[in-house]
């Protein structure tokens, strides 16, 4: 296999010196170059050579390369020119952007606000409008693959250049194209992307960006079944304050059928804009460049960039030869010149494999071996413990002894944000906090307004924690129950007071009453010296009073019945008659009544009088 070799300080086609190294990954290495003839800065990228010698690959990548270069709007990074320096170096011109990409971004923050969030993918959906209006599908929409420059403004990258790279990316084999990580459904069924294919990974970059979160966890064809089955989950059930129009806009965009998506690119587009109107306006997006951070490696997704190459360690391996004199010697006795000069010639030798050693483990064969050993960077990674060796460069073929090999180790997984859990179920949280790569801890139980079962503390409560840590939560047991004050006969002022103090809420309902005082409590619902929920209301029944006036039974002896049953009405009292005798037909005369003449009564009371004939 061909080693790309560092090309600083060439000049490609006469015409493109190359300065700085800045990136690299799965396809090959990105420089900052200057282009002598126009006299401006430019991002050279270089092909592989392993993927040079591919005829096909090459085909496709310069015909990807045209169809880019094609390409013009403020939110893609322009392509200016594609060339071959000879057969195995391969290279594409384009525009340099200084800022970083969306993946520092969210190493650094964890992630971003809701409208900042809305601000770059609005911005994405433009660039991939343009791009399939020209016909042509990116494939490879990622947090890496969008930049935002130090003016703020947002640029997709690797248009076409993403498709020819994912033969060497991916382990299902070339016929699927992409980053593993962020395939679409179909992608991850081995389904041609599409148009449809570019909408659900802007979908899935909103989700990341507004929770910190990659679509889906997983790796490999586990990762693959589950993409291509599965439907998305809300943002919101991250714990993030998500508005419920994001979570629209990532169902629609990421829905499992195609169809079922927004039908453009534009659209989505229209309606992220749309959300973005509904909150305050973002903070500027180039105060996100005001930290950044080294990579993160995931591992279904090869890095694409890199951190400045740090001091490097030498350790020259040491060998003891306990025949060397002897046979030193003995060659100079003989005047074996020629012997002498082999002997003291540096060994070459196969180059030692190092990925998957420990640290200690990697600098004892780089010693035994014969050559130094300088650890280039330290990256976060999910699949592997602290001081791996994740890669090495040379990764093959031959050395010579004394050389080095340059190697990245692993800093273990990076530190998870932890999400806010108030308000959600325990269950709920569990899963959350699964989602976040993190455990449930103590569960502490404690009498609280909240309903049973919800969250409503956690330690710690914000921050992150390393990968599997526990995260403790205390849950509603529901209120306590309390005894209710006894506030009967008191005024309704009093009685309130007695009861939001005991921890109760009131309300307060009239009723009639024929022995309380008007404005005073009649009695409670529930009772008073009974049992409530804390923070439950209790309803005070205040009197208003009798609801009928209080008479005197008038005297209508002798009267007419007539006459007697008008003056008994009129008092509100209701008549019954009693005939003594037999019946009258004239009416008769009242000889007596009940109750008797004096006697206090209510009005709506039902009064008897005994006629005679």
């Amino acid at each position: 296999m061909k080693l790309m070799r560092d090309l600083v300080g060439d000049t490609l086609s006469s015409r493109y010196r190359l300065i700085a190294r800045v990136a690299g990954g799965g396809m090959g290495e990105v420089y900052r170059g200057h282009d002598l003839l126009l006299d401006r800065t430019v991002a050279v990228k270089v092909l592989q050579p392993n993927l040079a010698e591919d005829p096909e690959l090459v085909a496709r990548f310069k015909a990807e390369a045209r169809a880019a270069a094609r390409l013009t709007h403020p939110n893609v990074v322009a392509v200016y020119d594609w060339g071959a320096e000879d057969t195995s170096t391969y290279y594409m011109v384009m525009e340099y952007v200084p800022g970083t990409d969306v993946r520092d971004v969210l190493v650094t923050r964890g992630s971003v606000e809701v409208a900042q969030a809305l601000e770059i993918v609005a911005s994405v959906c433009d660039a991939l409008a343009a791009a399939h209006n020209g016909g042509l599908v990116h494939r490879d929409v990622k947090p890496e693959n969008v930049l935002i420059a130090r003016s703020g403004t947002v640029k997709v990258a690797d248009f076409g250049i993403a498709a020819a790279a994912g033969v060497d990316r991916l382990n299902p084999g070339p016929a699927i194209s992409g980053t593993l990580r962020y395939l679409a459904p179909e992608q991850a069924a081995g389904r041609e992307a599409t148009i449809a294919s570019d909408v659900w990974a802007a979908g899935a970059l909103l989700s990341e960006l507004v929770t910190g979160m990659p679509p889906l966890q997983g790796a490999g064809n586990d990762l693959l079944r589950r993409r291509a089955t599965e439907p998305p989950v809300a943002p919101s059930a991250f714990g993030a304050k998500v508005p419920r129009r994001v979570d629209a806009i990532v169902a629609k965009a990421c829905a499992v059928d195609p169809a079922q998506r927004y039908s453009s690119a534009s659209e989505m587009g229209a309606a992220v804009r749309r959300a973005a109107a509904e909150l305050r306006p973002p903070a500027p997006l180039e105060e996100l460049l005001d930290e950044v951070t080294g990579e993160i490696r995931l591992p279904d997704m090869e890095p694409t960039d890199f951190a400045p190459r740090g001091a490097r360690k030498m350790r020259r391996g040491r060998r003891i030869r306990t025949m060397a004199l002897l046979v030193f010697f003995a060659l100079v006795a003989l005047g074996g010149a020629r012997g002498i000069a082999a002997l003291v010639a540096p060994e070459r030798f196969d180059v030692p494999v190092l990925v998957g050693m420990t640290e200690d483990d990697a600098e004892d064969a780089a010693e035994e071996a014969g050559v130094g050993l300088a650890i280039e960077r330290r990256v976060h990674d999910f699949g592997s413990e602290v001081g791996e060796v994740l890669s090495q460069d040379p990764a093959g073929g031959v050395m010579t002894e004394g050389e080095t090999i340059s190697v990245v180790l692993s800093s273990g997984p990076p530190p998870m944000r932890v999400p806010n859990l108030t308000g959600v179920p325990l269950a709920i949280a569990r899963i959350q906090l699964r989602m976040h790569e993190l455990e449930l801890g103590r569960v502490v139980q404690r009498f609280d307004l909240a309903p049973k079962g919800t969250v409503i503390g956690q330690d710690p409560a914000r921050g992150r924690l390393d990968w599997g840590s526990r995260v403790k939560v205390i849950v509603s047991k529901g209120p306590a129950s309390i005894v209710v004050p006894d506030v009967a006969g008191m005024t309704v002022a009093k009685a309130t007071k007695a009861l939001e103090q005991a921890g109760f809420e009131v309300k307060v309902t009239d009723v009639y009453s024929d022995d309380v005082p008007s404005g005073r409590v009649v009695a409670t619902v529930p009772a008073g010296t009974s049992e409530a929920p804390e923070g439950s209301t209790i309803e005070i029944q205040r009197s208003i009073g009798p609801e009928f006036e209080q008479v005197v039974m008038p005297d209508v002896r002798n009267m007419s019945l007539k006459a007697a049953r008008n003056k008994l009405e009129n008092l509100g009292l209701r008549v019954s008659v009693r005939e003594v005798g037999g019946a009258c037909p004239g009416g008769g005369t009242v000889a007596d009544t009940d109750p008797l003449p004096g006697t206090k009564i209510r009005e709506n009371d039902r009064v008897a009088v005994f006629v005679v004939c």
